[in-house]
């Protein structure tokens, strides 16, 4: 995405506050997926992501949309609340999905994993930059976060880092219960972050402490 005179992207000062959101499609380059059905899940993920967003009071139109090929950047300006990622975003995500898997073959059914922080972003013309970017794709790209997709029976999956979890999910426990969210810790080269998941429909679970979770080495 290039961001061109008048648009919301060139509008972002740097270093601005901003909620992030970022999804992508598990297995998309599968081999029994050929280029006509990853071009329809392209398609189709974008025509899902607008639908819940625009039904969890966060308007697609005034978000600012990153593509990554198998999966999508989404930039909240300032002035839109975060709370609408938390909930109901995920579970209308997920409804949709759910729908979409029910009439579609296997090589075209999806599961998405979903990512969301809070931090300063900056864009310089072709595209979003900043450590919280890198942090944000570091929780989409974790290993265990994969791993524990893919042994789920789930189609949605969550993560967010601490600093979400202990700001908006911890004190509002009406948007989501946070029990429904488990502990990982995620060391990438020099860093190591926490953050904690959640598999969308799976059972509450007591969350062990975090700090009996393992650290997990990440690619970088």
């Amino acid at each position: 995405m290039t961001a061109v005179s008048g648009s919301p992207a060139a509008s972002l000062a740097t270093g601005q506050v901003c909620g992030m959101f970022a999804v992508d499609i598990a297995g998309y380059t599968r081999p029994d997926r050929d280029d006509d059905i990853r071009l329809y899940l392209h398609e189709e993920l974008y025509r899902l992501l607008e639908r819940a967003f625009n039904g969890s009071g966060v308007p697609w139109t005034a978000c600012i949309h990153e593509d990554r090929g198998d999966g999508v950047l989404i930039v909240l300006p300032p002035g839109i609340a975060f709370t609408g990622i938390i909930d109901p975003l995920p579970d209308r995500l997920r409804g949709l999905i759910r729908r979409h898997n029910h009439v579609s073959c296997d090589a075209a059914r999806i599961q998405l994993r979903a990512a969301a922080h809070i931090g300063p972003v900056s864009h310089d013309g072709h595209g979003f930059v900043g450590s919280d970017i890198n942090l944000l794709f570091r929780m989409l790209d974790a290993r265990p976060f994969k791993r524990a997709l893919a042994d789920s029976s789930g189609d949605t999956a969550l993560i967010v880092s601490d600093y979400v979890y202990r700001s908006v999910v911890r004190p509002h426990p009406t948007l989501v219960s946070p029990d429904l969210f488990q502990p990982i810790r995620i060391q990438v080269r020099y860093t190591r972050v926490k953050a904690w998941t959640h598999i969308l429909g799976a059972p509450p679970l007591k969350a062990p402490s975090p700090l009996k979770a393992p650290w997990v080495l990440c690619a970088a």
